[in-house]
């Protein structure tokens, strides 16, 4: 009778543990010598036990342990199809072995979850909860496969079962709101998801839901509020056997794909470190590379995101992609000749390349060369003819090359094609007054705030172009008017507040515009003429020690400005002297 059975067990794992009969898919083998030598370890375990007429639960955690490698390599390769059917042989073959081990089921469930067998894996499950009973995971796959199969009171008998286990446990409050909303009882579905939502507010599936049950109860507000927060994001829930499987294969492809777990996860830092050990596992993983620069940007490690950028266009110096993103990099951090070199290079390896020739023309210009700008513009608009905010873009950077009344004629076709076009409004607005023709200017900036309705920060742009425009005529008091409504917009926009500070100073109002000063600084510590404006206000009003405070913090921003290290010196003479 033993014979027997070790025979059968023998011929089990025949089925499941030699590599030719459960192969990897030949692509990802070549690509993932590593997982090929775990593979080769644990079968070689499997082995090890069957010679040694090993039986029962450790040759089932064995063959398991197999299945699990395998299972992981399709979760991290969606097209490794075989991969999956190694470890369902597998976890068969555990099942059989050891029946008392809820793993295998229940790991087996999962598989053919995957494999859209809703039937099988409410078998698997069921089996899985038979051994025990409380696992709130399988309660709830099961829940799911039951919807699957169209068995709604079934689904929400387990979801409450889950419940009861695990209170506010939120796919169950999901699943049992949208099986209400399904069968019409509304108010249910708006109690369940609500909770739902109170428990997991990054669910937009949840929101979703939600929004289209209030939307049915006639609330078309609170319907809005969750439509703004719907997505494709689900509930998540903790789930320690399938969460261990994606981490189980090693090798430097392997860690990219862990790493892009906790890149979806938001855990930044924690990607960026698993790259690097993708990039030591195989220092010619250019996608390893690629990701680990685009982490540490997202953790806000700036500097060893530079370094990444630099040992990654060393090793190929042709990726058009990594040369424009290595120039979005520097160009956020200041260093604009450098992030022109590399959009230059972007543009050079990849003419169609549109954005690549867009931030390009927006570097020269701002660096004031607006001719050079002109160029990669109209390769711009050359690509993408109805690229409304390059057209514009275009048209500021003819009036800074002296031709102004081609750029007046296109923002101005743009504007009565587009009156609701903030960007186009902007630049008429700005063209017009660089050109000394104020009352143009003013009167096309009010007639479209008057006509057109724009976003709050859109509005308030056009506002302070209005209140600056004003200020220029004289205007103060209408000037400090507009300005204060845009700030009211937009409180986090540094210029509006600058420019209000400027003007409630011409009307001789300090302490208003000290606290516009400040507002300024809140949002832009490095705004040095905003810095010297308040202190000079604090120095005037007895505040010396505020003044030199400010000064002080100052440092940090402008150590080697010429004027600002001339006021500092004339402002602490000041104080000094007073």
């Amino acid at each position: 009778m033993n014979r027997r059975w070790f025979a059968g067990a023998l011929l089990a794992l025949l089925a499941c543990g030699a590599a030719e009969r459960l192969p990897l898919p030949s692509r990802y083998e070549a690509h993932d010598p590593a997982v090929r030598g775990q593979i080769g370890s644990l079968e070689r375990r499997v082995r090890s036990l069957e010679d040694a007429g090993t039986a029962g639960p450790e040759l089932a955690a064995a063959v398991g342990e197999l299945g699990k490698l395998y299972h992981g390599v399709q979760l991290l390769d969606s097209h490794a199809f075989t991969a999956l059917e190694a470890a369902e042989a597998c976890y068969r073959e555990a099942r059989r072995l050891d029946p008392s081990d809820h793993r295998w089921p229940y790991l087996h469930g999962f598989a053919e979850d995957a494999r859209g067998d809703h039937d099988a894996a409410a078998d698997s499950y069921r089996a899985a909860l038979a051994i025990e009973p409380d696992l709130v995971p399988a309660i709830h796959r099961l829940a799911q496969s039951e919807v699957e199969r169209g068995r709604p009171d079934e689904a929400a008998a387990l979801w409450n079962r889950a419940l009861a286990l695990q209170p506010e446990f939120p796919p169950a409050l999901y699943g049992l709101g949208t099986l209400a909303l399904e069968r019409g009882d509304t108010e249910s579905a708006t109690d369940y998801l609500e909770r739902a939502v109170a428990a997991e507010p990054g669910a937009g599936r949840g929101h979703y839901s939600l929004a289209m049950a209030w939307r049915r109860l006639g609330d078309e507000d609170r319907a809005a509020r969750h439509f703004a927060q719907a997505s494709h994001t689900d509930f998540p829930f903790d789930d320690p056997l399938v969460r261990e499987l994606a981490y189980l294969p090693t090798g430097s492809a392997a860690l990219v794909q862990q790493g892009l777990i906790a890149v979806q996860a938001g855990e930044f830092g924690a990607a960026a470190t698993v790259f690097s050990r993708a990039i030591e596992a195989d220092p010619t993983n250019l996608e390893a590379r690629k990701h680990q620069a685009l982490a540490h940007v997202d953790a806000g490690q700036f500097e060893q995101a530079e370094a990444a950028y630099e040992e990654l266009l060393a090793l190929d110096p042709d990726q058009a992609h990594a040369h424009f993103e290595f120039a979005q990099l520097l160009a956020n951090r200041g260093q604009t000749t450098e992030a022109i070199r590399h959009l230059t290079r972007a543009a050079e390896l990849a003419p169609d390349y549109k954005q690549a020739h867009y931030q390009l023309a927006l570097l020269l210009d701002r660096a004031a060369r607006p001719a050079e700008a002109l160029e990669h513009y109209d390769r711009v608009l050359a690509l993408d003819p109805d690229y409304a905010e390059a057209r514009t873009r275009r048209a500021t950077a003819l009036a800074s090359s002296g031709r102004p009344a081609e750029a007046l004629e296109i923002l101005r076709t743009r504007v009565a094609n587009a009156p609701g076009d903030a960007a186009a409004v902007q630049a008429l607005g700005v063209v017009l007054r660089q050109q000394n023709r104020l009352g143009e200017a003013r009167i096309a900036l009010e007639r479209s705030l008057g006509s057109a309705q724009f976003t709050a920060d859109d509005e308030a742009r056009l506002r302070t172009e209005l209140g600056g425009i004003l200020a220029i005529e004289g205007r103060l008091t209408d000037a400090a008017r507009e300005l204060r409504t845009a700030q009211q917009l937009n409180p986090t926009d540094p210029q509006t507040s600058f420019v209000l500070g400027m003007v409630l100073l011409d009307l001789r109002r300090p302490e208003e515009a000290a606290r516009a000063f400040a507002a300024a600084l809140a949002v832009r510590p490095d705004l040095t003429l905003a810095r010297l404006r308040l202190a000079a206000i604090l120095a005037q009003t007895d505040r010396c020690e505020e003044a030199l405070a400010l000064l002080d913090d100052g440092r940090r921003f402008a150590a080697n400005d010429p004027v600002f290290v001339q006021a500092s010196r004339q402002l602490r003479a000041a104080c000094a002297n007073g």
